[in-house]
């Protein structure tokens, strides 16, 4: 029960934005009934967007989707882009409230469509990349019969998927259960009950209604159980064709196994220099 209070004890984050998300470019009008749609969510200090998620913008659009960047950067200044923008982009801005599935829920929120396309891709910036097409990324997710895929999966508490990327089949996302999961994502100010209540809680979910889930770059193929595969199984992942690596990696690599070997290896997989993406 005390959980239960304490979840309910925080506004939505829908409420707490109300009237202060803008379209930046683009409109709800403009954006129809995509088949395929990519939420992108974004925050940084600077509203210049990095190497990194310029370019997977620009991917997700050369694949098909119709790309929704959701910026929380409280920047008054317009989204700069580090290259073009995909030409029917559109730019959502919201304040700096609910972290990515808050995002995630003004995105489907003020855009309704995006639940009942036939393939959706939620997203965030946390990866640096990608370094390569992500053409046999998103194969992997379109010819899936899961109902939700995700990029990696993870045994750490219980597997699930990790939600950094995360894709939607068959117009999923308008179910009621997936529906209601959004809509009351709330204010959190505790990165674990980010984790918690919504990586971990969608996970369970999906199992507890019966969807059927599978990950593109399994944790068992590169990490011992229970460890985080893009922390703990980085540099596996990237001579699988992974073309990422996760900020984290970089910010605190005194708990990162091989950290000092990033550079070394994405130049040598990709040939990439990494400070380049950042």
């Amino acid at each position: 029960m005390h959980s239960v209070l304490s979840t309910k004890s925080r506004p939505r984050v829908l409420d707490e934005v109300a009237g202060r998300v803008r379209f930046e470019h683009g409109s709800a009008a403009q954006f129809g009934r995509p088949g395929r749609a990519a939420v992108l969510v974004h925050w940084a200090s600077s509203p210049r967007l990095s190497r990194s998620v310029t370019t997977l913008a620009n991917e997700l659009s050369s694949v098909g989707y119709r790309l929704v960047l959701v910026s929380a950067c409280e920047a008054s200044d317009l989204i700069e882009w580090n290259g073009k923008r995909p030409e029917d982009a559109v730019v959502l801005r919201k304040p700096n409230i609910g972290y990515d599935f808050g995002s995630w829920a003004v995105a489907l929120n003020e855009l309704p469509a995006i639940a009942h396309a036939e393939k959706v891709i939620l997203i965030n910036d946390s990866m640096i990349g990608p370094f390569a097409p992500i053409t046999d990324i998103v194969a992997r997710f379109e010819s899936s019969t899961a109902d939700v895929f995700g990029l990696t999966d993870t045994r750490q508490y219980f597997r699930h998927l990790q939600s950094y990327f995360l894709g939607f089949n068959r117009g999923v996302l308008a179910d009621k259960p997936l529906a209601a999961f959004f809509a009351d994502v709330r204010e959190e100010h505790d990165k674990w009950n980010i984790v918690r209540r919504y990586e971990l809680g969608l996970s369970r979910l999906l199992q507890q209604e019966g969807y059927g889930i599978v990950a593109g770059f399994r944790a068992d193929d590169v990490v011992q159980p229970g460890d985080n595969p893009v922390i703990r199984g980085w540099w596996r992942l990237l001579e699988r064709g992974f073309p990422f690596v996760k900020r984290e990696v970089l910010r605190n690599p005194e708990v990162v196994p091989r950290a000092e070997w990033v550079a070394r290896e994405v130049r040598a997989v990709f040939g990439e220099q990494i400070e380049d993406w950042i």
